[in-house]
């Protein structure tokens, strides 16, 4: 077959059993239209060549952005935690040199140490900084109270096994109702003294003896000599040596008596609702040597369970602004009146 002008080249199959042949003509106007075709191909390769390593780069930046994030995120809590955890520790620290500060009071420790002011801890709206310069601060006062508590020349007006260091009553199940200092009658409405602390607990709470000692007085007074102690009704009186003395009022069985010898943690009675008070409480004083005289301070110095929330007045004056008309214990010794049995009456409620 010839070719004309239009025709460029023609290739032809025969096949060797003698069928049909097969032909394929490339004319100039297929041949225009294969190189269109190709250089069309040609330009969408390159277009998608040069748009993948975008896409690519693009898919791995978001890739690599949302790791950063979640990592961002798991140091933000893990920095929170660790702030929270500071935080606590103060707390914890503070309310452990405070108790420490007390103990090393009573122990008799060098006065500047103990009565060194202790700053509270920073809010957890201040900054870390501030937090951990408090820490630094005051993280070596505790080893430094620790090693005073531990030297031999400690001077304790009493043996450290009398001291009333330990508690009268489960405080777990005992509320304060009223602590030292000025406080207003329930009865009179009249601000009056009040030389110990009144916990308020369930009738019946035992309450043990908070450090050694003797028992000077167990009972109720009947003496008009020593009217003063009426108002605590079944009374428990405990020499713990050295001019520091306990009293425990209010209670409904008293399971002491007189000249008894107790151990730290022994059972003396039960809470009760003897005396002036409106509830089952437990009236609860320590009398301290100051000055030569034995006088109500706050207890709350030395038996380490109760609150405490004005240690640095405290320490300065232990017996605060109160005046000297606290209960005499001559009268109540001298009176040879007591009555001691192992549940005594419950007295009225209000004074006549």
């Amino acid at each position: 077959m010839g070719l004309n002008d239009d025709m460029l080249w023609e290739v032809q199959w025969h096949p060797a059993g003698g069928g049909p042949f097969r032909r394929v003509v490339m004319t100039r106007r297929g041949l225009r239209r294969l190189l269109v075709i190709l250089g069309v191909v040609a330009v969408l390769a390159l277009g998608v060549v040069g748009i993948l390593p975008l896409g690519l780069k693009g898919f791995l930046a978001r890739f690599t952005v949302a790791a950063a994030q979640r990592e961002n995120q798991a140091l933000r809590d893990r920095g929170e935690l660790m702030r929270e955890h500071a935080f606590a520790a103060a707390q914890r620290l503070y309310a452990r040199l405070q108790r420490a500060r007390r103990l090393a009071w009573a122990v008799g420790a060098p006065a500047g140490t103990c009565r060194e002011a202790c700053e509270p801890p920073p809010p957890q709206t201040t900054s870390d900084d501030a937090v951990v310069a408090w820490l630094e601060t005051y993280g070596p006062r505790l080893d430094g109270l620790a090693s005073e508590l531990a030297s031999p020349t400690l001077t304790p007006p009493c043996r450290l096994t009398n001291l009333p260091a330990a508690a009268p009553i489960d405080m777990s199940r005992a509320v304060p109702v009223a602590v030292f200092g000025w406080q207003t009658s329930p009865f009179t409405g009249k601000t009056m003294a009040q030389h110990g602390a009144t916990l308020a607990a369930h009738l019946g709470e035992a309450v043990v003896a908070p450090g050694a000692g003797v028992v000077l007085f167990a009972g109720s007074v009947h003496e008009r000599r020593a009217n003063e102690w009426t108002r605590f009704g079944n009374v428990v009186v405990v020499d713990h040596g050295g001019g520091v003395v306990t009293v425990f009022g209010h209670l409904q069985e008293v399971a002491v008596r007189r000249g008894q010898t107790l151990t730290r943690g022994q059972r003396l009675g039960t809470v009760g609702q003897t005396g002036w008070t409106r509830v089952p409480a437990l009236y609860f004083e320590v009398r301290w040597p100051l000055g030569g005289v034995s006088r109500p301070i706050d207890p709350a110095l030395v038996t380490l369970s109760l609150p405490e929330d004005h240690l640095d007045a405290r320490m300065s004056a232990p017996a605060g602004d109160l005046p000297d008309d606290f209960a005499p214990l001559p009268h109540l010794m001298g009176s040879g009146t007591a009555h001691e049995p192992a549940r005594s009456r419950r007295r009225p409620q209000v004074p006549s």
